[in-house]
């Protein structure tokens, strides 16, 4: 199977999966889905009515104010096709859906974006670049001194050092994320006054865009620690295991009985063979790093797709919920379908194993 084969027949398998995943949601959540929709078009109705009245001269009629607010809800209706049959609701849903359409808050207390929108997408749209600068800076971090630790442990392989990365992975995975957050604010930030306990940036925030800068990474450090902590153990010991299990195949054996050095046969051959289960488990970790954590941003109140999470659950926000999962589901199927067209590249033996 050629590789433009392999990828369209992967690509079209991910969207039946993502048609499909969508189906359950849409299913599972449909009573729900459809309260929040009214709830939201009703509260967006009595936003603009209350912007309407603060701005006009004269004071609006009953029936100015009911005639703006059934046009706004019955345009939010049809724009989600809730006047439409279930099954054509659903292509609707899919549409919004794929589109960023995902509605909006609609209590009081409603979570905002930072230009004060109650539109789900431009929410998700303030809180995701700062998941992305924190986990997936630190997700970096975990998998290069994981490569470079789990690949010294596999090239002495019987050594202290060797079996001390076992070890070191069980203990530092069972470290709870939050424990480890408390014990770093504890020590560093309220202890020595190191670090801020929490946070993005200082209040008020530097105004210079390079002290503005050097603000966001002083107060990353407590959490970047965190996860750096909880994270590199594991990824080193995954490198371990499979450059250890490619180190034994014969065609390593028969490298070394031709005297090629050592360097050459880990560097150049061992990790050529090992690069694609290796990839694999870059591509999941950094495209799990997107969805953020919700312990580690609530305990540094961190404002990312975790405190979010948190602060709609908080404040019963379920457009937020919803919009936070639908957005989770598709980073999700969108990374492993990349690491799937990776893979293929890597190891043409998995095309073969399509036909």
């Amino acid at each position: 199977m050629g590789y433009l084969s392999f990828a369209i027949k992967k690509v079209i398998s991910y969207f039946l999966a993502l048609f499909g995943t969508m189906a359950i949601l849409f299913v599972g959540t449909y009573p729900i889905y459809t309260t929040v929709l009214v709830n939201s078009a009703n509260f967006v109705a009595a936003e603009t009515l209350r912007t309407l009245q603060q701005r006009s001269h004269t004071p609006l009629t009953p029936e100015q104010i009911q005639q703006i607010h059934d046009q706004i809800v019955n345009q939010i209706a049809a724009s989600y096709g809730l006047d439409k049959p279930i099954t054509v609701q659903f292509f609707y849903f899919l549409k919004n859906l794929l589109t960023f359409n995902l509605g909006y808050g609609f209590t009081s207390a409603s979570i905002t974006s930072s230009t004060g929108s109650y539109a789900v997408a431009d929410i998700i749209a303030s809180y995701l670049p700062n998941t992305i600068l924190l986990f997936t800076t630190g997700t970096v971090i975990v998998i290069i001194l994981g490569l470079v630790i789990g690949l010294l442990a596999a090239r002495y392989a019987g050594s202290v050092w060797d079996r001390l990365v076992p070890v070191v992975a069980i203990v530092h995975s069972s470290f709870p994320t939050w424990w480890i957050g408390f014990l770093l604010i504890a020590a560093l930030a309220y202890g020595v006054h190191l670090f801020p306990p929490g946070g993005i940036v200082s209040v008020p925030p530097p105004k210079n865009t390079v002290l503005y800068a050097l603000d966001v990474l002083h107060h990353m450090a407590l959490p970047l620690i965190s996860i750096v902590i909880v994270g590199v153990g594991g990824f080193a010991y995954v490198v371990r295991s499979l450059v250890l299990s490619t180190l034994s195949e014969d065609f390593v054996i028969a490298l070394r009985a031709r005297a090629i050095p050592e360097r050459i046969v880990l560097f150049k051959h061992v990790m050529r063979a090992s690069s694609p289960s290796i990839v694999t488990q870059i591509l999941l970790a950094l495209t799990t790093s997107i969805t953020g954590s919700l312990t580690t941003e609530v305990v540094f109140q961190w404002p990312g797709m975790g405190l979010l999470t948190w602060e709609a659950i908080i404040q019963n926000d379920i457009p937020v919920m919803l919009g936070v999962l639908y957005v989770t589901t598709l980073v999700l199927l969108a990374g492993l379908l990349l690491g799937e067209l990776i893979y293929g590249v890597l190891d043409p033996r998995i095309r073969v194993g399509e036909d």
